[in-house]
């Protein structure tokens, strides 16, 4: 009878186990938060740091309307619908900024993002300081100076 007892608890604790297994396998939704900081005068490639449901680190590259995230795990591809710019300009200081809000939407990964899911919001912010030639502001020629950094975040399912 004993011995009855203790098969029946085995097997129970065994389905339980697998009931865990299977619920742990389950796909998570969690908030991501983006980060993507640049330096560069001209070009698309950001530094880019992920953080929530999961944590990498790596590169972006962000044209307009796509984008393919790089981390070690493997790649995230995105697009985005950006919304409506506020820019300014000082003419005597040389100064612009922008600050434009907008959407994303994860369309596929690799790796460890095979799968992955989701959509959020981002606000990409933009600074930079133009030549001063002869104590004027000079519209032509790159800026001396430029920085952009876009920090997005919304809810994303990993499989």
């Amino acid at each position: 009878m004993r011995r009855i007892i203790l098969v029946g608890a085995a097997a129970t604790v065994a389905t339980s186990l697998a009931i865990s297994g299977a619920a742990a396998a389950a796909p998570t939704t969690k908030t991501e938060h983006f980060s993507f900081v640049s330096t560069a005068i001209t070009g698309n490639t950001f530094s880019a740091i992920a953080t929530g449901a999961f944590t990498a680190g790596g590169t972006a590259n962000l044209p307009s309307g796509k984008g393919t995230l790089k981390f070690p795990g493997g790649t995230i591809k995105v697009t985005a619908k950006a919304g409506h710019a506020k820019n300014n300009f000082n003419a005597k200081t040389c100064l612009g900024t922008s600050v434009q809000p907008g959407t994303f939407k994860i369309i596929s990964g690799t790796g460890v993002y095979a799968g992955i899911t989701g959509s959020g919001k981002y606000t990409a912010s933009f600074t930079e300081v133009g030549p001063i030639v002869a104590g004027k502001c000079s519209m032509n020629g790159n800026p001396v100076a430029a920085q952009g950094s876009i920090r997005a975040s919304g809810p994303v399912t990993l499989p």
